[in-house]
């Protein structure tokens, strides 16, 4: 898997992705996007905060990312990763996968939410870790809401300013 190095039990440092640092500009973020080719497909606002949704970051099975800035600092990155060819098993296995990678970097995960409901004819589930270094928490959420055939899976990796 691509997306992290197993380490055996050492604990590594916890890093602001792609590079970045807490605090930079939106304007230097943007810079640097646009470096890379990647493609902001949306700016709005969310709960006070700029948000840039970007796409086309060259990192494999990452669909998105959302950069978010208060203000105009970035103090969060939400990492959206999938394939529209999985189905929830895959999921679920990615989920382990990445949740075990993560662990064995940051040492253990605490669980924040493992949640199944119904909401009429939907079915959804949310579960979710956190991992917290220094000034800096990491979260993992698995969520999925499935109606027969049809469903929506979202897997986050939540880096975010403690």
């Amino acid at each position: 898997m691509l997306l992290f190095t197993d380490v055996g039990n050492a604990q590594q440092q916890m890093r602001v992705p792609f590079n970045f640092q807490w605090g930079e500009s939106a304007s230097r973020v943007e810079q640097s996007l646009v470096g890379i080719k990647a493609k902001i497909v949306e700016r709005k606002v969310v709960e006070g905060r700029t948000a840039f949704v970007v796409e086309g970051i060259p990192q494999k099975q990452l669909q998105r990312a959302l950069f978010y800035f208060k203000n105009d600092m970035l103090n969060e990155i939400e990492l959206q990763f999938g394939d529209t060819s999985w189905d929830t098993p895959k999921y679920d296995l990615f989920f382990d996968e990445v949740r075990r990678n993560v662990d064995s970097k940051y040492g253990m995960g605490r669980l924040l939410t493992r949640s199944r409901n119904r909401e009429g004819d939907v079915l959804q589930t949310l579960v979710g870790y956190q991992w917290l270094q220094g000034s800096m928490t990491l979260r993992l959420y698995l969520f999925t809401a499935e109606k027969s055939l049809n469903a929506l899976r979202i897997l986050s990796l939540h880096y975010k300013e403690a």
